[in-house]
């Protein structure tokens, strides 16, 4: 498997940040500009979310881990091919640095897809990530 990490600091406090990350049904309220279509399939660790987005296709992520105490949850993709991958976990951390600001951690796994290159695969998730640390702070602060 090939590895993404990516730190980013985000100008809102963890415990606001958390609130939202942790709300695995509800990341279309923040990522992807609320477009696109959600079902949950469950509750709790092992739920899936059966998304539809522009851009994304349909595709469905597990939720692995949801760790209150470390502020870090993890997923997994069931089906579809999101920037093109075909096999894909993520480890996703907060880490409070002041009052109001902390610091979320990713860490990616993935396989590409058969017809895609790892780089590519690798710099398309890079943006992901960035782009979804930047959307989840702007909806904190927006909330």
């Amino acid at each position: 498997m090939n590895t993404v990490e990516l730190t980013h600091n985000l100008d809102v406090s963890a415990i606001d940040a958390w609130a939202v990350l942790a709300d695995f049904p509800g990341f279309l309220k923040w990522a992807g500009g609320g477009q696109g279509t959600i079902e949950i399939e469950g509750t709790g660790v092992g739920m899936v979310r059966h998304l539809n987005m522009p851009g994304t296709g349909k595709m469905a992520e597990r939720l692995d881990r949801l760790d209150d105490d470390t502020t870090t949850i993890g997923y997994s993709l069931m089906y579809g091919n999101p920037v093109g991958m075909a096999e894909y976990r993520a480890v996703v951390r907060l880490e409070a640095t002041e009052k109001n600001a902390c610091r979320i951690h990713w860490h990616g796994e993935f396989t590409p897809a058969e017809d895609q290159q790892a780089d590519v695969v690798r710099g398309n998730l890079e943006a992901a990530y960035q782009g979804m640390a930047t959307a989840l702070a702007a909806y904190v602060k927006a909330s």
